[in-house]
């Protein structure tokens, strides 16, 4: 009721400003509205007309901006609820990739790209499912679309690099990240693309990627041991004359004198000329720097007794020392393995005496090592012993070898033998057959 009355009064004061405004102007006006059409009222009248009329146009104007400003605020709307929509379906396929369901995490990002096919996240993302789900090469595809209309996107270039790379298309994942270091050098792609060209065997380009990467000043080991072993397959490969190479190789061992590779190549040009001496001392530096691996001291003994000539009894002594040289500095299981080494070249130069009393004294080694003997140590073990009783003349001892090898359970013996079935109290093989 209240509400009712405001209005009737403020409808009285608005007709008593209008017959104010009218008779306080009574004058008469003329408005030519066209041509031939003019209006002659009182001046109040005029101007109250010209009043509403310009509220009236305020108002439409008004109401042409506010319109505009409610599809603008309506669209940020919407965009807010994509938005939100796309971070809630992202959560949802990230937690989906997480517990390795590939399948569900790519459907939903094919959602995701169906609504938003410019999303990069989304189209990696799918790649990586794709890729998971075993088909690498539909992953590459996946990305192809984006890298047409975006090429340059680096997560785009490095997830193509890395499927190539995958699918063995070495060339084609170069390319890729050569688009990234061209455009942006990072370590990242500067490694990668050095390591591939490495194994395409461009050296040149490898080097020209490593020099990139002492450019931008990354420093370490690793880069430095790239270095060296690029720097060794460009010298073996641009220098074709054996004796060129030799005096190159000379010149890099001195100023590499623990890159390993170098040291194996040029000692096996020593021994094509002749100068085992040489060769040998190149490969013992070698051996030594590989603590552990017995196969480089193998080579070593290998050479003194096949490949050097002369007196048999001073290569015997000298592919002895080198298996003993192999003992020296290891513990453990390696140093039960650089045994058999030496037990190998005791029976090679026929000392099978002394290879016995070694095998006969392993246990005590291993003891001294804290270690037990491994089930293929044990068999080496047992076939080296049985090649000893055979060289010595005393095959009819091997027959309790033999037979631990059929009876692996049973009990052995501190010397490594153990007993015969005779002695274990058995009934006689020929008294239990009916």
């Amino acid at each position: 009721m209240l509400r009712q009355f405001n209005r009737l009064i403020a409808l009285a004061l608005l007709i008593a400003v209008t017959l104010y405004i009218t008779l306080t102007n009574s004058e008469t006006a003329t408005i030519k509205i066209g041509p031939d059409v003019t209006l002659t009222t009182y001046a109040g009248v005029i101007y109250l007309g010209v009043f509403f009329i310009g509220c009236l146009v305020a108002s439409v104007v008004a109401l042409f901006f506010g319109f505009k400003s409610y599809l603008r605020e309506r669209k940020l709307r919407s965009a807010a609820r994509s938005h939100q929509l796309f971070f809630e379906l992202f959560l949802k396929a990230r937690s989906f990739m997480a517990s390795e369901e590939w399948g569900a995490a790519r459907a939903i990002w094919e959602q995701i790209l169906h609504q938003d096919p410019e999303n990069t996240i989304a189209r990696v993302e799918l790649a990586t499912c794709v890729e998971k789900l075993g088909d690498c090469r539909e992953a590459l595809k996946v990305l192809d679309a984006m890298r047409a209309s975006n090429h340059m996107n680096a997560a785009v270039l490095f997830k193509a690099a890395e499927l190539n790379r995958k699918l063995g298309n070495n060339t084609a994942a170069k390319d890729n990240l050569a688009m990234i270091v061209h455009e942006a050098p990072t370590r990242r792609a500067l490694e990668l693309a050095r390591n591939i060209a490495e194994e395409l065997g461009r050296m040149d380009d490898a080097m020209d990627y490593q020099r990139a990467l002492e450019k931008i000043g990354h420093v370490s080991e690793e880069m430095i041991a790239a270095k060296t072993r690029i720097s060794f397959e460009q010298l073996v490969r641009s220098v074709e004359n054996e004796n060129s190479l030799r005096e190159t190789l000379t010149l890099f061992v001195k100023k590499h004198p623990t890159y390993i590779p170098a040291l194996e190549r040029l000692a096996q040009l020593e021994i094509a000329r002749g100068r085992l001496e040489e060769g040998a001392e190149l490969l013992v530096k070698g051996a030594k720097l590989c603590e552990g691996d017995l196969s480089k001291w193998d080579a070593i003994i290998d050479l003194w007794l096949r490949s050097a000539p002369g007196d048999v009894s001073r290569r015997a002594e000298r592919a002895l020392a080198a298996a003993r040289s192999a003992t020296q500095g290891i513990h453990g299981a390696k140093r039960i393995d650089a045994e058999f080494v030496v037990a190998k070249t005791l029976l090679a130069v026929n000392r099978a005496g002394d290879a016995r009393d070694l095998l006969e004294n392993l246990s005590t080694l291993a003891e001294k090592e804290k270690v037990s003997l491994s089930a293929g140590q044990t068999q080496t073990r047992t076939h080296l012993m049985g090649l000893c009783l055979a060289r010595l003349g005393l095959s009819k001892d091997t027959a309790s070898l033999w037979e631990s090898l059929v009876e692996p359970t049973l009990p052995a013996a501190q010397t490594g033998k153990r007993p015969l079935v005779s002695d274990r109290g058995e009934p006689s093989p020929a008294l239990s057959t009916p």
